[in-house]
């Protein structure tokens, strides 16, 4: 009797808490934006009972974690270890992390090296835990929904792909996945699939472009234009903005083969399933468009919201907004909050509106195809 009643006991206490299993189960992920398009991939993660905010990167060979982050868990730094990340090489001392929890999956025996994440991901790192490398995933399945953003961690089951998905091969370099794609119906190019990068697909050159190169000059030097057509496997993706930044250290470090980064605004409202540990991904059939956009950045100062950079063509400029006009109101709400906050108002309207300075009647934005195409 005392046996069953423990045993009972023992089940109630599985069924409340959630046991931890070899699957996470679908896991919800946030949108972390700071523009119009595309976005690092957020989701919850526990640690030490406290659940704290992390990115999914498969661009980088190590997990990273904030020195609040290691404070706050008391870990023992140990050697300065480097990481390679689709940017480049990152130095940090490494630690051993308490099991980590994503949905059903716990991880134990993970590693990860303290660096100041905002040298991976800019502005996005304020109250980021830390960033999922590779490591994490070793030996699991990944199931990519960014069409209903959510993902599923599970073991791999070496099966075919599903109906309505196209096998792909996975390249790899220093440890990092790369994919292949064709752009506007030219030769392949390899890129090293980067989940920690909001951007569409970012080639990166070792010559300094010309001033006469097409595109939208950018901060970098860099140019962006449109492609009107990108196959990755049986996949297109129409309209995807294709960044050429200059860059000859990163160019070394991606070495000859690697041309450059797919990033998230590549693969949005999409699904992928990737097998990392067989080099084996599963690509959506079927023809997808990028959005286009509304034209403008967004400043934030200790006064207020203010507009960025307005871009040549497109629909701020046609509306007469410039550089350093006061923000008013921002789609729908008063212009108040962080930058990731403003943006996540935007994603998936067409149409926004805005109220620059005082007493002035609402701006409205409709997203267009304004950036010049690539032959």
């Amino acid at each position: 009797m005392k046996a069953l009643l423990r045993f009972a006991v023992l089940s109630l206490a599985l069924l409340s808490t959630g046991a931890a299993s070899s699957e996470s189960g679908r896991v919800a992920l946030t949108r972390l934006s700071l523009g119009e398009i595309g976005g690092w991939l957020e989701l919850s993660i526990e640690a030490n009972a406290k659940t704290g905010r992390w990115l999914l990167d498969t661009g980088s060979s190590h997990n990273l974690v904030s020195a609040a982050f290691a404070e706050h868990h008391d870990l023992p730094t140990r050697s300065l270890v480097s990481a390679n990340t689709a940017f480049g090489k990152l130095q940090g001392a490494e630690v051993s992390l308490p099991t980590l929890r994503v949905g059903s999956l716990e991880q134990p025996g993970q590693t990860a090296l303290v660096v100041d994440l905002s040298l991976v991901v800019g502005a996005v790192a304020e109250g980021l835990d830390g960033i999922l490398g590779m490591p994490f995933f070793d030996g699991f399945e990944l199931e990519l929904d960014l069409r209903n953003w959510d993902i599923e961690i599970r073991k791999g089951n070496n099966g075919p792909c599903p109906k309505g998905m196209n096998a792909l091969v996975l390249g790899q370099h220093q440890g990092l996945p790369v994919i292949d794609v064709v752009v506007n119906g030219g030769q392949a190019e390899s890129l090293l699939l980067d989940t920690g990068n909001p951007a569409g697909l970012v080639r990166i050159i070792a010559n300094k472009p010309p001033a006469s190169a097409p595109g939208l000059v950018l901060p970098g030097p860099a140019h962006l234009n449109l492609a009107r057509r990108v196959s990755i496997g049986e996949q297109i993706r129409l309209n995807v903005p294709v960044v050429e930044l200059y860059s000859p250290s990163l160019k070394r470090a991606l070495g000859k083969r690697v041309g450059g980064l797919a990033g998230t605004a590549l693969l949005d409202g999409t699904r992928l399933r990737l097998d990392l540990a067989r080099r084996h991904a599963c690509v959506e059939n079927g023809q997808f468009a990028v959005p286009g956009g509304f034209g403008l950045t967004l400043e934030l100062r200790a006064d207020g919201l203010y507009v960025g950079m307005v871009l040549p063509g497109g629909p701020a400029q046609d509306a007469g907004l410039q550089q350093g006009d006061s923000i008013q109101r921002w789609v729908g709400g008063p212009a108040v909050g962080t930058l990731q906050e403003l943006w996540s108002r935007v994603q998936g309207l067409d149409e926004i509106e805005l109220v620059v300075g005082d007493e002035a009647p609402p701006v409205r934005l409709r997203r267009s195809y304004f950036v010049p195409q690539l032959p």
